[in-house]
Formats: C-alpha cells, sequence, structure tokens
C-alpha cells in the first residue's frame, strides 16, 4: 500500500502541533507543513527564485481557511485552477462557521471540513482518508 503524502497548511503552531500528532496517530507519516498560503502556494508550484523549491504532489492537503500573506480560499483556487494540482483531495481545516467559506469550498471540491483542533475521530468517521 503506498504511504500518503500530506501536505498541512495551519499558521497557528499549536493547532498544526496537534494536527500533525493526530494524522501519525492514524499511520500518515509523511506531512509537511506549510504556516501560511504564501509557503504553501511555494511549496506546491515553486516560485520565480526557486524553480527547485515545489515540492512533489501531496496526496492530500489539509488547508486551513484564514491563512496570512495568502488566504486559505485563495490557496484552494489556485489547486483548483492548475492541472498539475487540480485533483489533489483537499480537506478544510477551520475555526470558522461562515456559510460563504463552506459554500465556495463545496463548489472547489473540498471533502470535508474538519473543526480545529484536528480531532482523529472526525478523520476516522470520513472512512475515506
Amino acid at each position: 500500500m503506498k504511504k500518503l503524502s500530506v501536505l498541512l497548511v495551519e499558521d497557528d503552531s499549536d493547532d498544526a502541533e496537534i494536527a500533525v500528532w493526530t494524522l501519525k496517530k492514524i499511520g500518515l507519516e509523511n506531512i509537511v507543513v506549510a504556516q501560511d498560503g504564501l509557503e504553501a502556494v511555494r511549496m506546491l508550484f515553486g516560485d520565480e527564485a526557486s524553480a527547485a523549491g515545489a515540492m512533489s504532489r501531496p496526496d492530500i492537503i489539509i488547508l486551513d481557511m484564514r491563512l496570512p500573506r495568502i488566504d486559505g480560499l485563495d490557496v484552494l483556487r489556485r489547486i483548483r485552477a492548475d492541472e498539475r494540482t487540480r485533483e489533489i483531495r483537499v480537506y478544510a481545516l477551520t475555526s470558522s462557521t461562515d456559510p460563504y467559506d463552506r459554500q465556495v469550498c463545496a463548489e472547489l471540491g473540498v471533502r470535508a471540513f474538519f473543526s480545529k483542533p484536528l480531532k482523529e475521530k472526525a478523520i476516522l468517521n470520513l472512512g475515506e482518508f
């Protein structure tokens, strides 16, 4: 069985630490953390300054919706607009209950919403992770 790779995009270090711990608890070991939207975009697509900056394509992205520098919704739009990344499974990680966020995320193919802090039960209830 292929080991899944995860890009976790979370600006709060405590929430990121809990999420990494939770993901490892369910058996996911290949986890990379981006601390804001710009770092995530650079990891996924590289940038002019560092063509080698792009990471290998993750299998799963867990994306905070409220991020500094580039907002989570903008990151999600970029993921879906690029043929290299549009099929990646994306899950939203948020404390927001804003219906607009949920509507846009649903339109852009977000698989599910996880509340902060990330809990093992929420992931296991999906049955697809």
